[in-house]
């Protein structure tokens, strides 16, 4: 590759021009799929552009051009999809719903459930962990949080697998603005039914705030069904990703064996390590400068998160992982007015995840030899389609 900043890398499959992407340098010019952007890959720049007041998340960008927004409109009139003024309207209210504190008060729950999921699978002595833990834990948090009966999990997986998918054909773009459509039904429906008999959950505050026209309709809508999608596929995906970093890495997982404690710190360097994000997208609001690179407004830049979290100018051995690392100021919540408001939820969710899990399974081991482990397809978003592991059988409780 020409070390030029007018290089192009033409990207069809990200595992195949991995270590070209993870070179660190200044933003270099780049085509994807036909689409000219700036590729971020060093971790100062990274992080200027995730906090810059002149760079905006793709959704927001598009919205304000008056264009199509990306994960068929998934993100209009949430906070991902907006700049300030509205952005600092709707976190300001959303903000109370994930203090540390409330979120600390559901770590019971999350316990709770935890262990339920645990114990089905504890006399079997297999399981995939995907569609055992993975995704159905932060999906009955995030469901009971919101108010969502848990009975439809099934439904919003589907809908958010098609919502997900990069719309690479017609056909594809189709199925995803068809689940895109039935979700914002469903949650319409669901807040309309909250506005004439409020309960005890989100969706109800968020009805209330729309009475003291804080909030629109829309922007009740919109948050709730985007918040239902990220608030479990996400940490859905980081659950199983962290399992597999930590099963593929024996010398790491028999540290958390002897100090399963251990997970709420090393917690930081499994996200940093192995978190969902792998490219992040943003656009310029305004010509702005990106490591003493100029780039124009309207330009669209990409953020390599795996090369921002191994730049040896800030993580020592980055390729490595290592959970006594000190990771805390990794990128994968964001930076800035944008960073996700669900990171507490999501760390409490994963921390009990892998703690319950060493725990309860301490001879906790790959099913299946590491290379035949299913990975999404996504090049945005890393995360697993099985996880296939083995344990000692557990009898069932009262069994003799």
């Amino acid at each position: 590759m020409a070390d030029t900043p007018e290089e192009e890398l033409r990207i069809l499959d990200p595992q195949t021009v991995a270590e070209e992407l993870r070179k660190h340098g200044p933003p270099r010019q780049i085509t994807m799929n036909g689409t000219t952007a700036w590729l971020v890959s060093r971790y100062e720049d990274a992080r200027d552009c995730l906090g810059h007041p002149g760079m905006s998340p793709a959704a927001a960008y598009a919205a304000s051009q008056g264009q199509t927004t990306p994960v068929s409109g998934l993100f209009e009139d949430t906070l991902p999809g907006t700049n300030p003024p509205q952005h600092t309207r709707l976190r300001r209210l959303l903000a109370k719903a994930f203090t540390t504190r409330r979120v600390e008060g559901l770590r019971p729950r999350v316990q709770e459930i935890t262990d339920t999921l645990l114990d089905r699978i504890a006399v079997d002595g297999r399981a995939d962990l995907v569609t055992a833990l993975a995704i159905p834990l932060p999906m009955q948090v995030i469901c009971e949080l919101l108010g969502v009966p848990i009975a439809d999990r099934t439904e919003f997986h589907q809908w958010a697998d098609l919502m997900l998918t990069p719309p690479l054909d017609p056909d594809t773009a189709a199925r995803s603005q068809d689940a895109s459509a039935k979700l914002w039904a469903y949650m319409e429906d669901l807040a309309e039914a909250r506005r004439k008999a409020p309960e005890d959950d989100l969706i109800s505050d968020l009805m209330s705030a729309h009475e003291d026209d804080r909030l629109s309709h829309r922007e009740v809508v919109a948050t709730a069904r985007m918040m239902l999608i990220a608030g479990y596929e996400l940490t859905g995906s980081f659950i199983s990703n962290a399992v597999f970093s930590l099963l593929s890495r024996p010398d790491q997982m028999e540290l958390l064996r002897k100090d399963p404690e251990l997970a709420g710190r090393g917690l930081e360097e499994l996200l940093r390590h192995a978190g969902p994000g792998i490219l992040v997208v943003r656009f310029a609001n305004e010509d702005v400068e990106i490591g003493s690179v100029p780039i124009r407004a309207g330009d669209q830049v990409l953020l390599d998160m795996d090369a921002a979290h191994s730049d040896p100018a800030h993580f020592t051995d980055g390729e490595r992982l290592d959970l006594t690392r000190d990771s805390a100021a990794h990128l994968q919540f964001g930076h800035g007015i944008h960073y996700c408001i669900g990171a507490p939820l999501a760390r409490v969710e994963g921390q009990i995840a892998l703690e319950s899990l060493v725990r309860r399974f301490p001879g906790l081991r790959l099913g299946v030899p590491a290379s035949e482990i299913g990975h999404s397809k996504n090049p945005f978003i890393r995360s697993l389609t099985t996880l296939p592991v083995e344990f000692e059988a557990q009898r069932p409780a009262g069994a003799g």
